[in-house]
């Protein structure tokens, strides 16, 4: 216990020490992310756009996201954005990031059709959401005022699920009920294009 005290008291007294001009390094600042990306995987060629808004404290950033994937299937990502920025040439850094949270489906749920007997089907589609996870590194270009154009890529999955249940008229008085189940693991490639201010 004396011992953690010391290492305590001794890491306080370092940063009351720093000049002034380290400690701005040190402070908390609100930033925004807004990105588009190109999302390429096994099925498609598709876009998304996302939020993120947070804080950054010296090298770090935190931050909570939102945005709409088109990929496949339409959806709604919620998540946790952490990224870490290292200096390079002319104020410019790299930086790496990692996004966690939940996918929600957002789909068309009832689609009536006939069949070639001319008797209506009507199937509804239950999707419920899933995992939602990203993670790459980028290279942002610093302008005056803080403003920064990102340029990063990564790798992305998204997960839902699918409950098809599709009532067949048969004849007037008769139908039948087809219920089927579906689980959707997307994994895909992500490019994307920002600007943080």
């Amino acid at each position: 216990m004396r011992k953690q005290l010391v290492i305590t008291l001794s890491l306080f007294a370092f940063i009351v020490r720093l000049p002034a001009q380290e400690k701005a390094l040190f402070k908390l600042t609100f930033h925004s992310i807004e990105q588009v990306a190109l999302v390429n995987g096994n099925d498609a060629v598709s876009g998304a756009v996302q939020t993120i808004n947070g804080l950054s404290y010296g090298n770090w950033y935190a931050g909570i996201g939102a945005g709409l994937d088109f990929y496949r299937y339409r959806s709604v990502p919620l998540f946790l954005d952490i990224r870490r920025s290292f200096d390079v040439k002319k104020g410019n850094k790299l930086f790496v990031y990692a996004d966690g949270g939940y996918n929600l489906p957002w789909i068309k749920s009832k689609t009536p059709a006939f069949t070639i007997w001319g008797w209506p089907n009507n199937t509804d589609y239950k999707y419920k959401g899933g995992a939602y996870m990203d993670a790459g590194f980028g290279y942002a270009v610093f302008f005056k005022g803080g403003n920064a154009l990102l340029l990063s890529a990564g790798y992305s999955h998204k997960y839902f699920r699918e409950k098809r249940t599709t009532i067949t008229r048969t004849s007037e008085n008769s139908e039948t009920t087809d219920v089927q189940r579906f689980t959707y693991n997307l994994n895909r490639l992500m490019v994307k294009l920002g600007w943080q201010f």
